[in-house]
Formats: C-alpha cells, structure tokens, sequence
C-alpha cells in the first residue's frame, strides 16, 4: 500500500506536464534549466496545485509582473543515480520563492522559502538559494511558487532564471568564504586592537585615523559577503525591478556596506594628509585631497540617503561611485609619489608600504566597475586590499613612530642639554648673586668709610677754618698791638718798649703757625703739597704757601694777615705767581711733545 500510495502522489502533478522534457541530471556542479512549466497564481495553495488536474501550466512561458502578482512554476529533474542528491536551487526574480518537493525519507511535501521579503531560515549570509533533495532514479517534480515585486502597468515580461547546483558545491564554497572573512577579520582585530593601545598612549591623529580606516575594512569585508544579513534580519529599504528580472534591493547589510565605504575613504585620505602633512609639506595635493574627499562623502552620502529613503540605485551609481573613488585612490597615490620626489622624511616609508594595498584596491575598484556591480563571491580582491592596506598601514605607523621616537630621543638630548645649561646659569646666577652681595657689602663698607672719611674731612676742615681764623685773628691782634707800640714809643723812647716790639714782629712770622696749617690743610687735602712740588718743582715755600690760601679760597685782605703784609702786595704777589705756573706749564707741554 504505501508503494501505492507513493507512486499516486508522484504522479498527480504529471497530468499537465506530458509536453515537458525533464531535465536529466549530470555530474556538474551547477546547471541552469531552461524547461519549465508557468501557472498564474490566483491564490492557489499547495495541495490545490497537487490535486487539481484542471490546471493548464504553459511550457516556457514569461512572467508579466504587469498583469500577475505570482506563478507557479513546474520543473521536472531526472535524476539516473542510484542514490538521492541533495541541491540548491536558484530563482531569479528572488522576491519570495517558494520551493515544494516530495521527500521519501518522511514522505511528505516540503517547502523551503527564500528571497529578499522572506523570513526564512534559509536565507543566509544574503544566499537566495533552496535546498532540496532529488530522489535516485526518479523523475522528481517540483513546485516553486515565486511573487513579484509590485511594477508599473507596463512593465516588462521576462523569463525567470532557474540554476541547479550541488550543495556539497555550495557548501565548500561557503566554507572557504568563510574562513577567508575570519582570518581577514582576525588579522584586521588584531591590527586594530594593537593600534588601539597605540593611540590610547600617544593620542596621534595620525593613528586615529587608520583605526577609522580599519573600522571600516571590517565592516566592508563583513557586509560584501552579507554577513550582516544573516546575522541581523534587518529591513529592505528600497528595491527596484529590472526588465531582466534582476531584483536590485537595498537593506541593511548594503547600508552598512556604504557606511563603511565612507569610513574607509575618510580615513586613508586623513591619514595621507596628516602622514605626510600635507597641508604643510604639499599644499597642491592637501587641497585636492581634502575636496575630493569633501565631494566623495557628499555624493555617496547622497546616493545612500536615495537608497534608503526613495529609490534603489544600486547597479546604476555603483560604477560612478566606484570611479569617484578610484581617482580619490589615484590622488593619494600621486601625493605618496609627489611627498617621495620632494624628500620629504615620511613619503618614502609611506610609500613603499601603501603601494600593494592601494594597487589592491584600485584593482577591486576596476573589478566593480568592468566585470561585477554586485556581490560575488569568486574574488577574494576585497579581502586582499582591506588586509594589505591595514598591514601597509601599520607599516608605515611604525615607520613613523620609529622616526618620531628619534626625534623624541634627539628632543631629550636636547632637553637634558638645555637642563643642564639651565643649571649650569642657575650656578652661575647664583655665584653671581654672591658676588653681587659680595660687592654690595664691599659697597656698603665704602660707603661707611666715605661717611667716616665725610665726617673727618669735615672736621678737618674745621679745625683748618678755625686754625686759619685763629693765626688770622692773632695776625691782627698783634699787628695792631705792634702798631699801637709803635705809637707809643715815638714819643717815648723807652727800650723795653723796643724790645716787646721786637718780640711782636717775630711772632708775626713763626713757623709753628704754618706748620700747624700746613698739618690741618693735608688732613683735607692729602698729597697736596708733594703733587705740587712734583709738577713745579722751581716754587719757593713762600710761593706754596701762597699758593695753598689761594687754593682755600682765602681773601686778600685774610692772606695779607696772614703774611702781615698789605693787601696791595698779595695781588702782586699773586698775579706773580699765576704767570710763573702757566710758564712752567707750558714748558712742560713742550717737553712732553718733544
């Protein structure tokens, strides 16, 4: 009985499908069949299509999203192997596709849903596939229930694209990709986290901006293979049917593939820039990197926000915006070339360390423009750019820490020097300052000395006033005490009176009285008399004598007291005595010339 009943079950699809040539199933990997059967749907279900011979499927027919909403499509798949074969099938449109096949094993229909608005299990990674498993030597019929995308009234007919392959094919092919994204993802962690630590302990820019560059490349080699669509069932923000049933949807797995474009983008043109300082060492090439990075984030943050927002442009913009890149690409090369020909310390290692990555990524760029618009999974370019350029990067990273920490050292020598200079001036200053209170003391002392000098000049002086006063005072008083005798005696010649008049005149010229002046007159002026004596050496000791009351600034009347002579004679006497020192001194003037 359940031979039977599985025999019936095989053929109740076959009533309409007599016309159709099955498929005979080969040893390749993958196949595309071109024999199909169309029904348009009117809200059949599974068991309707199984059990309803009314139905008319039409061999090879188009799909019309203009006037059906769904089909129904048959396919017949002789499989000659003696055992079952298990595959992946392949719908274009991939709006909503639903697979039914009959399994042996639970004898039972199976479904298996995918597409861009499904929620299935099977849609992983962004893999728009159904697997299903084609029982040995049978001719086994599927059911494959696919939804179009609404679309104008006059869009339109296409033939749906129908591509078997093996899953033990598919699933090596998934493995490799793979393991190629998580040694891609290990090294670009790796790279990251060790610049991280980097950045936290010298807070460099520079450093900065290659980690926004790498946080990029991980979210680009994640989202080019879709991995974001299988980890998060995120939304579709946009999808646009082309007239060959090409599906082109943005979701959230290509949102965050733009976003890290962008990251990446900014972050290689700020680290040109500030690797090389640009805006200092080539001001030419600072100005076309920083607008064309200006215009680049401006034009792709527009296409993202129509992605998002309004229209799916994908495969439209994808070779502009991959073309504005590749220049940008271009323009940090030929700064890297520009930086190196002008000498400047860090373009060489730049240079050097950033060709393979950015050629890798130039070759990538071309490969979207001319081969690919879409994801692929047979080229591994992504992965091998995004890892050459963090390893060149960080190449050049230490390169540069390499030649800052010489600086830093040769900085230090120099500071050490400076230090030791300062300290050396700080001695210095302080020595200085010792000796300043050394002399300010020494000043002091002088200073007290000159007051003590002051005070004994200036009693000096007195005792010279007041010594001069007194020989001047005595002087009078016995000059007219000898002229009052004098008068005396004329009338009486009496010789007592001639003999103390005798006394008189010879106190009038006592030496003791000019030595005492004499002694007085160098307490105030010391060396006086010898610098006198040394440059007239033919004075007389009246002519000193002389000469020192006119130095006191005696009057005539107070030297002819002095000398007990008139005043009439010291004018004579002085007016003798000027022009006998101005002949001395100009004999001597003519002795020096000579």
């Amino acid at each position: 009985m359940k031979k039977i009943f599985l025999i019936f079950i095989l053929l109740l699809p076959l009533h309409a499908v007599v016309a159709q040539v099955p498929y005979l199933l080969t040893d390749s990997v993958s196949a595309q069949i071109k024999n199909y059967e169309l029904l348009p749907d009117k809200g059949y279900t599974i068991h309707q299509i199984l059990s309803d011979t009314t139905f008319r499927f039409i061999s090879n027919d188009s799909l019309r999203p203009g006037k059906e909403t769904a089909y129904w499509l048959r396919l017949k798949i002789e499989n000659p192997f003696f055992y079952d074969q298990h595959f992946d099938l392949w719908l274009r449109p991939y709006f909503k596709n639903t697979l039914y096949y009959f399994d042996s094993n639970d004898r039972k229909w199976v479904a298996r849903e995918t597409g861009i608005k499904s929620r299935s299990d099977y849609r992983k990674r962004g893999v728009l596939t159904m697997p299903f498993i084609l029982q040995g030597q049978t001719t086994n019929v599927l059911y494959v229930k696919t939804d179009l995308p609404p679309s104008g009234k006059y869009a339109p007919a296409f033939k749906p694209k129908i591509v078997l392959k093996q899953q033990k094919a598919s699933i090596q092919e998934e493995r490799i990709v793979w393991i190629a994204w998580v040694a891609s993802l290990v090294v670009l962690l790796l790279f990251f986290l060790n610049n991280l630590y980097v950045y936290f302990s010298f807070r460099d820019r520079t450093i900065l901006y290659y980690l926004i560059a790498q946080l990029g490349g991980i979210i680009y080699i994640t989202s080019y293979r879709e991995f974001f669509t299988g980890f998060f069932n995120g939304p579709v923000f946009t999808f646009q049917l082309k007239p060959n049933g090409f599906i082109a949807y943005f979701n959230l797995n290509f949102l965050l593939m733009y976003i890290s474009l962008i990251l990446i983008m900014y972050g290689i043109v700020q680290f040109t820039r500030s690797y090389l300082e640009t805006p200092k060492n080539l001001p030419v090439h600072d100005k076309v990197l920083k607008y064309g990075l200006i215009f680049y984030l401006a034009v792709t943050g527009t296409i993202t926000l129509l992605n998002v927002s309004v229209i799916c442009l994908l495969g439209v913009s994808t070779v502009y915006e991959n073309i504005l890149a590749l220049l940008l690409i271009c323009a940090v090369l030929f700064a890297s070339v520009s930086g190196y020909r002008r000498r400047l310390r860090t373009a060489g290692p730049f240079l050097v360390a950033n060709t393979v990555p950015l050629v890798f990524i130039i070759c990538t760029t071309l490969f979207h423009v001319f081969v690919s618009h879409s994801r692929t999974d047979e080229t591994f370019l992504p992965d091998l750019s995004i890892v050459a350029q963090a390893f060149g990067f960080s190449v050049a990273l230490v390169a540069r820490t390499r030649l800052l920490q010489n600086d830093l050292n040769q900085k230090k020598l120099e500071a050490n020097q400076l230090e030791f200079d300062l300290r050396e001036i700080t001695l210095q200053q302080r020595f200085m300052k010792l000796e300043n209170e050394k002399i300010n003391a020494e000043i002091n002392e002088e200073k007290i000395r000159n007051e003590l000098l002051n005070q004994t000049l200036e009693v000096n002086q007195r005792e010279l006033a007041s010594t001069t006063l007194y020989i001047v005072q005595k002087n009078k008083m016995l000059a007219k005490l000898k002229k009052q005798i004098h008068d005396s005696n004329a009338d009486n010649k009496n010789e007592n009176i001639k003999d103390i008049e005798s006394l008189l005149n010879s106190n009038l010229y006592l030496d003791s009285d000019w030595s005492k002046f004499k002694l007085h007159f160098e307490q105030v002026h010391p060396n006086f008399f010898s610098d006198l004596i040394a440059r007239y050496p033919s004075l007389t000791k009246n002519e000193i004598r002389l000469f020192a009351y006119f130095h006191i600034n005696l009057s005539t009347k107070e030297i002819a007291a002095l000398l007990n002579v008139d005043p009439g004679s010291v004018r004579r006497a002085k007016s003798r005595l000027y022009k006998k020192i101005a002949i001395l001194g100009a004999d001597e003037t003519q002795r020096k010339m000579n």
